[in-house]
């Protein structure tokens, strides 16, 4: 990436009354890059946009597939349209997942590109 992605926070305590973009920096970072505005006409879909694990990175595709695992159960009791602003309008991206599924296939995605 071109972009230096900063480490992680340790999630393990927070608390998932909030959802906070501050707590995902390389998931904000690779929302930002590669599931921007453009990317339906760039990707045509998220799965092509898999153009993040050649790269990144090992350490940050293990950190975003981190991210998206501390984000599962923080979006578990939430409804889909919750899940969808806060991907789209609190991180950044033109990709709007509708639903915890979604994130899960992503996540497979990255897991599979895992060193």
């Amino acid at each position: 990436m071109t972009k230096r992605l900063r480490r992680r926070r340790d999630l393990a305590g927070e608390s998932t009354a909030t959802l906070r973009r501050e707590a995902f920096p390389t998931l904000t970072a690779f929302v930002r890059g590669y599931l921007h505005e453009d990317f339906p006409a760039i990707h045509r879909s998220v799965r092509a946009a898999a153009a993040f694990s050649r790269d990144a990175s090992p350490d940050e595709r293990r950190l975003l597939a981190q991210e998206l695992e501390s984000l599962l159960p923080a979006t578990s009791a939430r409804p889909a349209r919750e899940l969808r602003r806060f991907v789209a309008a609190e991180l950044g991206s033109r990709w709007e997942p509708g639903s915890r599924q979604d994130l899960v296939a992503l996540l497979e995605l990255f897991r599979t590109t895992l060193d």
